[in-house]
């Protein structure tokens, strides 16, 4: 075997030690078995085989998928009680020639007999099943047009969200989003997507997480009109309703702002929570409020943007008691999870921004008069929370 910079020997024992507490604790060994296991298949594969999975296996893997979810293949396999069907009972319950789907999406139990697995389980419900034809629909075309496009403008990152590679691979003008408001199945497909890739993630509301009530609820005004939260571009209030769950307690109330539009599919929200309308590219009307909560908004927005959003929030904030929680990716400098550097590449194809280093957030607040007063990461592959407050 080549030399590897992966250390094999290392790697087996990791997988071996971490194994022993898989269940045991709260997803931990699990994590580490599997970082480990993908490490082990890049040391253990040849160039010549890592090259055919990644350009003919994963490519036609992509491919299948798609398929699959317009013959509702996953569904038909898991019905009559999730009974082994071989390709022609497959293929007669879809209307379609047989198929055969490997790459581990469904599970080869004999000789042209398969069950369903988990994942496959999983594809039949639309907030994991949405996944695919919006990512094949949606994403492939901005990204395997990304090297045409980059070499156009000489190698430099996008910064135009409505002319970058999302516009480029699609031949439009419309921005991302604009182009979502236009197709209702597309943007259903986005919605579902993005429910399904939170589904059993941390949350900074969890107490093993982020310390709400240190460093929020202590020190937060009791008046009975004092504003505790505003979730800022914060959709339909999923967040909100979440910490209202975790922490029923919290002194003052609580605000989600977004577009009218945006506003008016926001249904059953706790009476404490108040919908205000707001575009963050306007001066914010909030004064005073003990915090400010951008969840996954400045990475939709290069860094101008970005700028101008922390610029209009500013001026709502007193110094000294509000803070600024985002609730957003921070890459590490060395070891950066697949989930981040993935989102990463298809923020810059999407929307013409990107993910950011520790450095890049304290560079980006700094230049609006913010400082960073800690980061905190609960597992690696997930979003941090940084609090943040006027210098």
């Amino acid at each position: 075997m080549s030399s590897t910079p992966y250390d094999v020997r290392a790697l087996l024992s990791a997988i071996d030690e971490n194994r022993k507490n898989l269940g045991r604790d709260k997803g931990e060994a699990r994590r580490e078995c599997l970082a480990a296991a993908r490490k082990l298949c890049y040391a253990l594969e040849t160039p010549v085989e890592s090259i055919l999975r990644i350009n003919w296996a994963e490519l036609s893997h992509h491919a299948a998928l798609r398929t699959a979810v317009d013959l509702k293949l996953f569904e038909k396999l898991d019905s009559d009680d999730c009974s082994p069907k071989s390709s022609s009972e497959l293929a007669e319950m879809t209307n379609s020639d047989p198929v055969l789907l490997t790459m581990g999406s469904v599970y080869e139990a004999g000789p042209d007999s398969y069950v369903s697995t988990p994942v496959s389980k999983a594809y039949i419900q639309p907030v994991y099943r949405d996944a695919i034809p919006f990512c094949m629909d949606m994403a492939i075309p901005a990204l395997y047009n990304l090297y045409q496009f980059l070499a156009k403008t000489q190698y430099k990152n996008p910064t135009n969200p409505v002319d970058g590679p999302f516009q480029y691979g699609h031949g439009i003008q419309d921005h991302f989003f604009g182009h979502l408001q236009k197709h209702p199945e597309r943007f259903t497909q986005f919605s579902n997507h993005m429910a399904g890739y939170r589904t059993g993630r941390a949350s900074w509301m969890d107490e093993d997480f982020y310390p709400v009530i240190e460093n929020l609820v202590k020190g937060a005004s009791t008046d009975e009109d004092a504003i505790f939260l505003v979730d800022v571009g914060g959709s339909k209030g999923h967040d909100l309703k979440e910490l209202k769950k975790k922490h029923p307690s919290l002194p003052g109330r609580l605000v989600l702002q977004d577009l009218a539009s945006v506003l008016a599919e926001a249904t059953e929200l706790d009476q404490s929570i108040m919908k205000m309308e707001h575009d963050f590219f306007t001066p914010q009307p909030v004064q005073g409020a003990r915090a400010y909560y951008l969840h996954s908004c400045l990475h939709d927005w290069p860094d101008a943007k970005a700028k101008e959003i922390l610029a209009n929030l500013k001026p709502g904030m007193t110094k000294g008691y509000s803070k600024l929680l985002i609730n957003e990716y921070v890459i590490p400098d060395m070891d950066a999870h697949w989930v981040s550097t993935g989102l990463d590449m298809l923020m810059m194809a999407f929307l013409s921004s990107s993910e950011r280093t520790e450095e890049h957030w304290r560079m980006l607040l700094e230049s609006e008069g913010f400082k960073i007063a800690k980061i905190w990461t609960k597992e690696p592959g997930t979003e941090s929370l940084i609090e943040a407050e006027l210098v």
